[in-house]
């Protein structure tokens, strides 16, 4: 026996249910509340075939099993479970990078605009030689570019798609986590001038990690020549003075950056605590950049699963509109033909109505041109055409 209502596999419920089943709901697992949520979106757009082609007691099981393995809630899982969604085209992947690569330019040059225009910049210590700031492994690779190419579809169409790419955080987090970072830095440089460095300090009435922001900290620590001999990082110290100060910079100017520069930032800062020998800051800015590292992540997988939706959803949508064009070039045919039809009918009618007046012409003419007699013996008449003598 066929079965009327099969059930839906994984990936198409993951498909439809994903919306639904995010945030604290992606941590349900009882059964009732995991109908009562379904039940609630079933009006939505990618839930209504899903409830009218399948049974709902099998739905709601499948959709459980998915959530106690975590699918729902970690993009990284989903992706292992379902890769076909989550692996952008090498089209789309191609427009993120360039996005990304435009938006590192045009955030590099708005801080290098602050610093130029800023009293308080600062220089790095004396060595001999210049530095290069967008380029040295330690500056942050700045962006917010918005390539337009993204979201093409054909040359037919002009779909305007936002572009999802670079990342993002919400403004107000990344300006929390970046003021959050340099009070951790100003800190650590205090601390470190209190241990190497008091009578500057005092000379200066530096009495407190207040006392100056993170780029004047920086430069004064880092002139320590017990710094400049640290040789346990690669990155060279005048590269962190100018990597670090961005942050300053970023946070009092209020720079809106992508997440990829806020993870410079925070390497940055790590690189910094080793110059300064500062165990416990290395140790929290570590924590703090495989957090950030982590939900960056899964923010990245989650766009990747967006455009690859869209692109399966523009897919069907194509699909419908040539079956849809099929169909009115059908129908377009098939009112011709039936025009022919009609035509031709027409035309036999006519043809019916002008017989009858033929046929009586015919017959009057018929009869004119017989002879009909009777032989004087009484034999039978007989009739003679006129072709006959």
């Amino acid at each position: 026996m066929v079965n009327a209502n099969p059930s839906p596999d994984e990936r198409v419920i993951y498909l439809a249910l994903k919306n639904v089943f995010k945030g604290q709901n992606a941590e349900v697992r009882n059964p009732k509340p995991i109908r009562k949520l379904i039940q609630k979106h079933q009006n939505q757009l990618d839930v209504q075939p899903l409830i009218r082609e399948h049974n709902l007691d099998t739905l709601c099981n499948l959709t459980q099993n998915l959530l106690a393995q975590g699918i729902f809630s970690s993009a990284l899982k989903a992706k292992l479970r379902f890769p076909e969604l989550f692996n952008p085209s090498p089209t789309h992947s191609a427009e993120k990078e360039a996005s990304e690569a435009e938006a590192a330019k045009i955030e590099a040059d708005a801080i290098e605009q602050f610093v130029q225009s800023s009293s308080s910049v600062v220089e790095p210590p004396a060595h001999g030689k210049d530095e290069q700031i967008a380029q040295e492994p330690g500056s942050p690779m700045l962006s917010a570019s918005r390539n337009n190419t993204l979201g093409q579809l054909d040359s037919t169409q002009s779909l305007a798609i936002p572009p999802l790419f670079p990342v993002y955080l919400p403004f107000k987090v990344q300006h929390q986590l970046l003021r959050h970072l340099q009070s951790l830095l100003e800190s650590a440089c205090y601390d470190f001038g209190l241990r190497t460095m008091p009578e500057i300090l005092h000379e200066h009435k530096w009495d407190c990690a207040e006392a100056m922001e993170l780029n004047r900290w920086v430069g004064a620590v880092m002139k320590q020549e017990n710094i400049m001999a640290n040789k346990r990082c690669a990155t060279p110290a005048e590269t962190v003075l100018r990597a670090v100060a961005n942050i300053r910079h970023t946070a009092v100017h209020r720079l809106r950056v992508n997440a990829k520069a806020i993870q410079q930032f925070l390497l940055d800062a790590e690189t910094l605590a080793i110059f300064i020998e500062d165990v416990e800051l290395q140790r929290r800015i570590s924590r703090l950049r495989g957090d950030t590292r982590a939900i960056v992540e899964e923010l990245e997988q989650n766009k990747h699963f967006l455009r690859s939706k869209l692109d399966e959803t523009l897919r069907k949508i194509a699909d419908q509109r040539r079956e849809l064009q099929a169909l009115e070039e059908d129908a377009i045919a098939e009112m011709a033909k039936e025009d022919q039809e009609y035509g031709a009918l027409a035309g036999q009618m006519l043809t019916q109505a002008i017989a009858p007046s033929d046929d009586s012409s015919s017959t009057a003419m018929d009869t004119e041109k017989t002879v009909i007699y009777s032989g004087g013996d009484g034999s039978e008449g007989l009739t003679v055409s006129d072709d006959n003598t």
